[in-house]
């Protein structure tokens, strides 16, 4: 899997978050004297809205609020100590589907399948790296994710040394974020030796025998019924059409409109793009025909820019292009459809 640094802005890149993980910030900074509601409603969060477990809150609203929270308790590894002290089982149904499956392996699989219920930001999914297996955890870049980036690891980890009740040490890290000028506390914190900044993803490398530890509480049972809930808490998969149309709904004429622009502005590897749009019933390549056709027919109708400037305008490599797709959809060229809305 490969992955952007980033792209687009946080709203757009981090789509929504389950209002879990802004719950348990916010208890957390409760218990150390901190006004968590007065932070959140700072934020623009609205602390009502946070009472719903099957909520969710736009996922920019809570990177703003750990950012917050960094510079309130005037922690530089805030994130990082977050996921270090996090009690697995207080993200409720995301943790419940790591902690009972069979193995450390199997947890990631399905911590992969499902972080959809968790949130609907960034891309998730297993790599290679040096002939070890690699997790994978794209946000977008940029000082701003700095502690949802080492947050995220934190989180792994700790998940991990639970659930199988043997202290894993990844044999490798890698951070999007540049280097900072000293980092030996980070790594304290993640307990890892190897690390590099400034990577295109957020990895984790590890041994394939800490793979294939048993879990403690693996639960056959119970972790079927867990996905099936899940399967019914994760957002409809047709939010990922609207996303690339308004994707798309921005132009063709003054940027590239390729499935890796899309993905990097929605901040998930062009592989996973495409398989969100397959679960939906459709691909990049019909979302791109349809929008070009729609702005086709618009410019056709309601402007007197000529058949080859309409052509650039959309993006095709000359108006013949242009004319053979229109003639695909229409059965009859650009030209003619103009002469018969005109009529």
């Amino acid at each position: 899997m490969s992955s952007p640094r980033g792209g687009g802005s946080p709203s757009s890149s981090l789509g929504a978050i389950s209002v879990a993980g802004p719950r348990v910030l916010l208890d957390l900074l409760s218990r150390m004297g901190v006004d968590s509601r007065r932070l959140a409603r700072a934020t623009g969060l609205d602390t009502d809205r946070l009472t719903d477990p099957a909520g969710w809150v736009e996922g920019r609203l809570g990177m703003d609020l750990l950012n917050r929270a960094a510079e309130t308790v005037g922690d530089p590894l805030f994130g990082a100590h977050f996921g270090r002290d996090h009690q697995p089982g207080r993200l409720g149904l995301f943790d419940y589907l790591f902690l009972t499956a069979d193995s450390l392996a199997a947890a990631f699989d399905t911590a992969i399948r499902y972080i959809s219920v968790a949130t609907t930001g960034g891309a998730y999914g297993w790599a290679e790296g040096g002939g070890r297996p690699v997790v994978e955890r794209t946000l977008p870049g940029g000082p701003h994710f700095l502690h949802a980036e080492t947050y995220a690891l934190s989180w792994h980890l700790t998940m991990a040394r639970h659930a199988t009740g043997s202290p894993i040490r990844p044999t490798h890290v890698g951070l999007v974020q540049p280097a900072p000028k000293r980092h030996h506390a980070l790594t304290e914190i993640l307990g890892v030796d190897d690390v590099d900044f400034g990577c295109p993803a957020t990895t984790i490398t590890l041994k394939r025998r800490d793979l294939d530890l048993p879990l403690l509480g693996a639960d056959p049972m119970l972790a079927v019924t867990l996905r099936r809930h899940a399967d019914g808490r994760r957002l409809p998969a047709d939010s990922w059409p609207e996303r690339v149309r308004a994707f798309l709904s921005d132009g063709f004429a003054d940027r590239p409109v390729t499935l890796d622009a899309a993905a990097r502005h929605l901040a998930v590897s062009p592989r996973m793009l495409q398989q969100h749009l397959r679960e939906a019933g459709t691909s990049w390549r019909a979302e791109v025909e349809t929008a070009r056709d729609s702005r086709a027919v618009d410019l056709l109708r309601n402007s007197a820019l000529p058949v080859r400037a309409i052509a650039i305008r959309l993006g095709y490599s000359d108006d013949r292009a242009f004319r053979r797709a229109f003639h695909r959809r229409h059965d009859c060229g650009p030209d003619a459809y103009r002469r018969g809305t005109l009529a």
